[in-house]
């Protein structure tokens, strides 16, 4: 009797993608510094344009015409060339993704012919087969037939995305090509990223996060690509689209960036502001490629970095940014943390150095989920204890705002899949966060106040949207800043922004946040700075709070205002520990 086992077919090959992801980014390269060219001719001719008050007459208003309309038409160029130079690089990270992808289904595929060689083989020398074994070789084909099914499937589904790429960037190129074109506002880019946001919901000032994460989700792979190359602008700070798609966008920015103000301070161009805008670009660069390479404190590679938020010429050139270490879209515990006074753009990278403690210790002492930890400078925070806004609250409570929108894009771009999510103010940091938190319903679980000169607009923990026992909240008995707010009955020493939230009067959780280096008097230095140093008791405790176990922090008693004294804090006197399993060790310090 013959027994036919049907064996799968061989797979069709696959072929590499042509092109060189490398050779893409040195076109871009070449293209912005053609735009800045362009630029420069344009604000070369805007100056010249007068004159320089020493001409008059019928020759010089032509000649004040023809200035003016060079002026307009490079800056068209520019602006138009710049398009390209982000379809470019746009193309060259989707190119790197796709060879990616190409090794894979290549593994894939020799993995699959291995399998199906040895399934013949062992069809072939079985002479006197039992019904068992001709169950087993007939199991061995079906499975072996669905994940061949399933390569093709996932094969064509990248040669469409190939495609679409390649068709992509040369409609970008062709969107550029007529002269027109080149000098109108819509210069260099596709119609199908133009199609995709006239849809309804695309970003902009009419549509919610939620309604912005479900027109994200309804554009194809080629219309997400379009628009992120087009607009990376909106797309890189547009609340309620994933983590990975606001990075792409920001990512594409800031090379741009780098490379265009880079050409332009090579040929001594640069003006002031553009000088600042590059240098926050460069910090922000090193800061990410830093945190590439952080590795993850239990062994599981490396976390990766995000760019949430990029505008380096914000807020008169102290800019904007967000950068993550970890992955925003999956993490099980995600933690935002706004920084204070004196935090500019600049300290990017330092700031993004604690974001790699918080989440060691989260990894570390925490239950082992994953976890995100972003630096968030979404606001204009002021300057320095000179600075009069320091002494006030009004950029706090904006603060507070852009924090609150900005939480509640995380949760809408996470949609059914939401994150334990603490908010973590430092400084006027806490301020900022008390007043997302107390006037701005900040869709956070935890909030965790350290080093503050005042709860803002709360005077009672219960205030908060978070609720009275998600309220925790750190001070070293040596940072002077902490005990700038209202602390007691009568408001002694009260000259902060707002109720010390350390008191017993506030009701918060007060934890351990002492350090075992600490001085005999009260600082603005170390004991204002460390709350997320590696190996302190408040490092550890903020780590249990993310990881969602707040529960289990160390408690400290709260400070208080006796009727007849200055205020105390129990702390002041308590021995700090360090290096202790369960008070304080992080995994960096073993």
């Amino acid at each position: 009797m013959t027994v036919t086992i049907p064996v799968p077919a061989p797979l069709p090959p696959v072929t590499r993608p042509e092109g060189e992801p490398g050779a893409a980014d040195s076109l871009a390269e070449r293209l912005y510094t053609t735009a800045s060219r362009f630029e420069e001719f344009g604000d070369t001719a805007a100056s010249a344009k007068d004159g320089a008050g020493v001409w008059f007459g019928q020759a010089f208003e032509a000649y004040r015409g023809a200035a003016s309309r060079a002026s307009g038409e490079h800056a068209s160029m520019a602006a138009t060339v710049k398009r390209v130079a982000h379809g470019v690089t746009a193309y060259a990270d989707t190119l790197r993704d796709l060879l990616r992808s190409y090794e894979q289904l290549r593994d894939r595929r020799t993995a699959l012919h291995g399998q199906r060689d040895d399934l013949i083989s062992d069809i072939e020398s079985t002479l006197d087969p039992t019904p068992q074994i001709l169950a087993a070789l007939r199991s061995r084909a079906t499975h072996l037939a669905a994940r061949m099914d399933d390569w093709v499937t996932d094969r064509d589904a990248w040669l469409s995305q190939v495609q679409a790429a390649e068709d992509l960037v040369r409609r970008t190129f062709e969107s550029a090509t007529d002269l027109g074109d080149a000098l109108s506002d819509l210069g260099g880019v596709s119609d199908t990223a133009r199609d995709a946001m006239a849809k309804p919901g695309a970003p902009g000032p009419d549509s919610s996060p939620e309604q912005v994460a479900d027109w994200w989700a309804d554009l194809d792979d080629a219309a997400r690509e379009a628009v992120t190359a087009a607009y990376p602008s909106v797309i890189g700070s547009a609340d309620g689209l994933p983590a990975g798609a606001r990075d792409d966008a920001n990512r594409v920015l800031l090379d741009g960036d780098l490379a265009r103000l880079g050409a332009k301070e090579e040929d001594g161009t640069i003006d002031p502001a553009e000088r600042k805008a590059l240098e926050n670009a460069r910090q922000t660069d090193t800061a990410l490629r830093n945190a590439e390479e952080y590795e993850d404190p239990l062994g599981d590679g490396k976390p990766g970095a995000q760019l949430w938020l990029y505008d380096p010429t914000a807020f008169d050139g102290d800019g904007r940014v967000a950068v993550t270490v970890g992955d925003l879209d999956t993490a099980k515990d995600v933690a935002v943390f706004t920084p204070g006074i004196t935090t500019d753009m600049s300290k990017v990278g330092g700031y993004t150095g604690q974001m790699y403690n918080l989440y060691e210790s989260t990894r570390y002492n925490g239950d082992g989920s994953s976890v995100a930890a972003m630096f968030w400078l979404g606001y204009d925070a002021p300057d320095g204890p000179i600075d009069p806004a320091t002494a006030t609250e009004g950029r706090a409570e904006d603060g507070g705002r852009r924090l609150a929108d900005a939480v509640d894009g995380l949760r809408a771009s996470r949609g059914d899949d939401p994150a334990h999510l603490t908010a973590i103010g430092h400084s006027y940091g806490s301020t900022t966060t008390s007043y997302a938190t107390g006037e701005f319903d900040l869709a956070a679980d935890d909030v965790v106040l350290v080093g503050s000169p005042g709860a803002g607009p709360a005077d009672d923990a219960g205030d908060f949207s978070v609720g009275r026992d998600h309220v925790f909240v750190g001070r070293d008995s040596r940072d002077i800043v902490a005990v700038l707010g209202d602390e007691g009955w009568m408001g002694k020493g009260g000259i902060g922004l707002g109720r010390d939230p350390s008191s017993d009067d506030f009701g918060a959780v007060r934890f351990e946040a002492e350090r075992v280096d600490r001085e005999d008097i009260r600082n603005w230095d170390a004991a204002h700075s460390n709350y997320l140093s590696v190996d302190t008791e408040s490092l550890y405790n903020i780590g249990l709070i993310v990881d969602g176990h707040g529960d289990e922090v160390n408690r400290a008693e709260h400070s208080y205002d006796p009727w007849y004294d200055l205020p105390r804090d129990p702390e002041i006197d308590r021995e700090p520990t360090s290096g202790v399993p369960g008070r304080s060790q992080t995994r960096g310090m073993e």
